[in-house]
């Protein structure tokens, strides 16, 4: 039987998990520089996703207004009996709104979906 030096632990004390053995746990120094570094590492991959998310959303609000600027001239526009002169980007703005809510209305799923059944209808009823 051979013996393990006294610094190292026993093979049976290395705790599993799924199958795969875990290295022993190193002095207190050793854990408590990998937890630094390991937390070190989330918070330098935190602020780099964070400065990525403030480019992507000032690159949208600096053509937001480009197209503000491009689309301000009046335009004229037929309601049914009246005539108007909006700016031609409150007129592109409400278009789009509109087709938004007609899209989710039509796209939308039905009673029958949202309360479970979701048969094709060509299936015979039980």
């Amino acid at each position: 039987m051979s013996r393990q030096p006294p610094d190292q632990p026993e093979p049976s004390a290395v705790p599993e998990q799924s199958g795969v053995a875990q290295r022993p746990p190193g002095p207190p120094e050793e854990q408590a520089d990998r937890i630094r570094t390991d937390q070190e590492r989330r918070i330098r991959r935190a602020r780099r996703t964070r400065v990525v998310k403030v480019l992507a959303l000032l690159t949208v609000v600096v053509i937001l207004v480009i197209f503000v600027v491009a689309n301000a001239n009046p335009v004229r526009v037929s309601y049914v009996f009246v005539h108007g002169r909006p700016r031609l980007i409150w007129v592109m703005l409400a278009c789009a709104f509109l087709g938004g809510i007609i899209g989710y209305a039509i796209g939308r799923p039905g009673r029958e979906l949202r309360r479970g059944r979701r048969g094709t209808g060509s299936e015979p009823q039980r």
